[in-house]
């Protein structure tokens, strides 16, 4: 399966990258004059190294978009192919003679998926617009007093719309099978959004109290703490037997069986015993401890360990 690729930044691209990590044959164009904003934004150099772990399964072709022989170029190739994914502006779609009206006319048998925020709506927005707007940053900041707090690390709304990108695209070339007529559909960040946070987070449980929950820190079973060296334990003892061989490990046999799970007042008391118990040890000491062990639990080294 051979797929045109004309997005740029997270989405578009890690989705083809998905896609090319399955053995697909993805084909990255961009204009040579207006290359990828990830690879413009000097101001922060791992935009360019993403932009290549992006590109690494993938062929990049660049070409002029304004230049009549590339673009004919880039029609041929599209000819050619199974599908394109497109996130450009209406106006780039037109300088490219890529309009719904010119694909309907000239793109028999290929399926095209378009990118977009919400049906409707073109606004700008970012991954942590999305996150505010869809109340997934809730979860980030329940129980938080800080003045200022620092987004999550990892782009997650940009993430959940890759895949739903890639299951679309897939799902499309499926669709376009035995029909000539080229499928031109949209793909929406919102909808993708929508579909994990209405599993994972449904509007019932939005306002219960307390608002925490396992992945988040409600628990003292399922928490980080600071080792005596600034690294950190990673702990995820949920289930009784990880619970009971992490108590014994780190000589919290005074803790319950029920303690992991404990609540309110009591999970802070239990938070607390636990944290003098790590930061008792540096990450070295604790990782021979835990070695040869499956406890659900991993050890994050100070910064600069290697």
């Amino acid at each position: 399966m051979t797929i045109i690729d004309l997005t740029w930044r997270l989405p578009g691209p890690l989705a083809t990258y998905y896609l090319a990590q399955q053995g697909m044959t993805v084909v990255k164009y961009e204009d040579r004059h207006h290359r990828d904003p990830f690879l413009q934004w000097s101001w922060d150099p791992a935009f360019a190294e993403v932009y290549g772990a992006f590109q690494g399964p993938k062929e990049l072709r660049l070409i002029d978009f304004g230049d009549p022989a590339d673009l004919t170029q880039l029609h041929e190739a599209i000819r050619h192919a199974d599908a394109v994914v497109m996130g450009l502006p209406p106006r780039v779609e037109l300088k490219l003679g890529l309009t719904p009206e010119v694909i309907a006319a000239k793109f028999r048998g290929v399926c095209f998926t378009r990118l977009g925020f919400r049906p409707g709506d073109d606004h700008s927005a970012h991954d942590l617009n999305t996150l505010a707007q869809s109340n997934l940053l809730k979860m980030h900041i329940l129980d938080r007093r800080d003045d200022i707090i620092a987004p999550p690390l990892l782009p997650v709304t940009g993430m959940f719309f890759s895949y739903h990108i890639a299951v679309t695209v897939l799902a499309t070339v499926i669709r376009q099978k035995g029909q000539t007529e080229p499928l031109q559909n949209w793909c929406y960040l919102q909808d993708a959004v929508d579909q994990s946070t209405n599993a994972y987070y449904p509007a019932s449980i939005q306002q219960r109290t307390p608002a925490t929950f396992l992945h988040n820190g409600r628990f003292p079973c399922y928490n980080i703490y600071r080792t005596a060296d600034g690294g950190y334990l990673a702990v995820a003892a949920v289930e009784p037997k990880f619970w009971e061989r992490f108590r014994n490990l780190t000589g919290l046999t005074m803790l319950s069986d029920d303690d992991g799970l404990a609540q309110g007042e009591r999970a802070a008391e239990v938070k607390q015993l636990i944290l003098a118990a790590v930061k008792s040890r540096t990450t070295h000491q604790w990782r021979e401890t835990f070695a040869g062990h499956d406890s659900c639990v991993d050890l994050v080294g100070p910064w600069g360990e290697e």
